[in-house]
């Protein structure tokens, strides 16, 4: 039954998410399923197996609220005292693996557990293999659905580099050899390889707009271009400037390109529920397919009555102090009046209103899509680029961008540094959608104890306290895999 809801979903809205009604489907073994000789018959059967591609890498960042876990609690400005496991990230105490574990529903324990990563890269790898000899497909098909593929593949190596560092590098179907890890610069200089050289291949943006962001699209290769230039350009010193300047390439690309655009603040339930001209690429969520789910957002620990019946608190807050400093209250700002209830306020009584597009008040159930590029995000890393090689001139307008949607002031030198004041922009706009953690640390800023509660000393940063534990079964298979040793005991 649930295999059909999902044919259903992918074939009628053409959005080629699995979802979360779609993970008993996942148990089938997709990538055994895509290895088969019965397989890859017609184009239907392609379109299935890039769906397995996008549904493997979702399973996995839904299991848990990995996204918010690893990318928001964990810089330390978010309370939430009920559960074990954010009271540990939140310390950056990764090692405490009872409170990891706890609660066992959050699954928090597996994010060290690189392997589900892996079969969403294993079975990428199949798809291209098995793509270069279908005769039933044109030319310019087959090289859409590689460039689609490849998205995939590239998106879950940026992604885990982010989480774990140095991760082993796999791009040839069915190897079984016992790789070590890669330097993560080399993974992404692979990555940005394979995206510049098939992003051509795809659309812009797609006609119908119930693929809008969720299928991956020219700007979303641009933009994932950006982000790997900017997480290189935090490590790679010597190469700073470059990485800069291709990063606002990339973004100016996307800018020019026309089909973008920053929607009104006050539609935001909108811009989180998805598939609109801001979307650059999300996952999909959507109660018509039973696809809700309780960890996509930080909007089920966020909210209550009457958003939710919860009576009157939340599970979790933003520290006001955070708070006042992202928005202080003399200054104007549209996202802290319609994102926040009782922004100042330092307990559960406040409550974080980004995601709220609630379909049942009962059971927590969110329709608001995994939202991991913006628009706006965008723009603002083409603005914290420019700013980083001295070009303000071309700097300040991007920013302005952002902050004229949002009915705030104009930036201004009396501020201060421009490359300060565009990351705390980049903070602003994107409070919970799973980033600040990786900002912090690409900047180095996560050694400042001025800029987040959870900070680092150079000694931790370098020893690897900003990744997070690998499970040492990764080494039953593959002796030579060396752990975080940071995390080692």
């Amino acid at each position: 039954m649930k295999r059909i809801k999902y044919l259903i979903f992918f074939l009628g809205a053409c959005s080629l998410m699995l979802t979360g009604s779609c993970k008993k489907f996942l148990n089938v073994e997709p990538i055994d399923r895509l290895g088969s000789n019965s397989f890859w018959k017609t184009k239907s059967d392609v379109e299935s197996a890039v769906a397995d591609c996008y549904g493997l890498i979702y399973d996995r960042l839904t299991i848990g609220p990995y996204h918010n876990l690893n990318g928001d609690i964990r810089a330390g400005e978010f309370i939430c005292q009920g559960f074990p496991v954010f009271v540990a990230v939140a310390k950056n105490d990764l090692s405490n693996s009872a409170q990891i574990a706890n609660p066992d529903r959050y699954k928090g324990s597996l994010l060290s557990d690189w392997y589900p990563f892996y079969q969403t890269i294993a079975a990428c790898n199949i798809a291209l293999d098995r793509l270069n000899d279908l005769t039933f497909l044109s030319d310019l098909e087959k090289t859409r659905y590689q460039a689609e593929v490849k998205y995939i593949r590239s998106f879950t190596y940026f992604y885990i580099s982010r989480i774990y560092g140095d991760v082993p590098l796999y791009t040839e179907a069915y190897d079984a050899t016992a790789r070590p890890r890669t330097n993560f610069i080399e993974v992404l200089k692979f990555c940005v390889k394979e995206l510049e050289e098939s992003k051509e291949a795809l659309p812009w943006q797609y006609d119908d707009p119930t693929n809008w962001g969720v299928r991956a699209s020219r700007a979303s290769s641009e933009t994932l271009i950006a982000n790997c230039y900017m997480w290189m350009a935090g490590f790679d010193k010597a190469n700073q400037r470059t990485y800069w300047q291709k990063t606002a390439d990339a973004v100016m690309n996307v800018k020019n390109s026309g089909y973008f655009q920053l929607m009104p603040i006050e539609d935001f339930k909108k811009i989180f529920k998805g598939k609109t001209r801001e979307s650059i690429f999300e996952f999909s969520v959507n109660k018509n397919y039973g696809s809700e789910t309780k960890y996509v957002s930080l909007g089920q620990w966020t909210t209550h009555a009457p958003i939710v019946n919860y009576g009157a608190t939340s599970d979790g807050y933003f520290l006001s102090t955070y708070i006042q400093k992202l928005y202080p209250s003399n200054l104007p700002d549209k996202r802290r009046d319609l994102w926040f209830y009782l922004p100042y306020i330092n307990n559960e009584t406040q409550m974080f209103l980004k995601y709220s597009n609630v379909t049942d008040v009962n059971n927590f159930l969110f329709d608001d899509n995994m939202i991991i590029f913006r628009y706006s995000g965008t723009l603002l890393l083409g603005a914290e680029a420019l700013a980083s090689l001295g070009k303000d001139s071309e700097a300040i307008p991007l920013l302005n961008m952002v902050r004229n949607r949002a009915g705030a002031n104009e930036y201004l030198a009396s501020e201060g540094a421009l490359i300060d004041a565009v990351f705390m922009e980049e903070q602003k706009e994107l409070i919970g959608e799973g980033v600040r953690w990786y900002d912090l640390v690409r900047t180095g800023r996560i050694m400042d104890n001025n800029q987040c509660v959870d900070f680092l000393t150079q000694e931790q940063f370098n020893q690897g306290a900003w990744t997070w534990p690998i499970d040492a079964k990764a080494r039953v298979n593959n002796p030579g895999i060396v752990l975080n040793q940071y995390w080692v005991k």
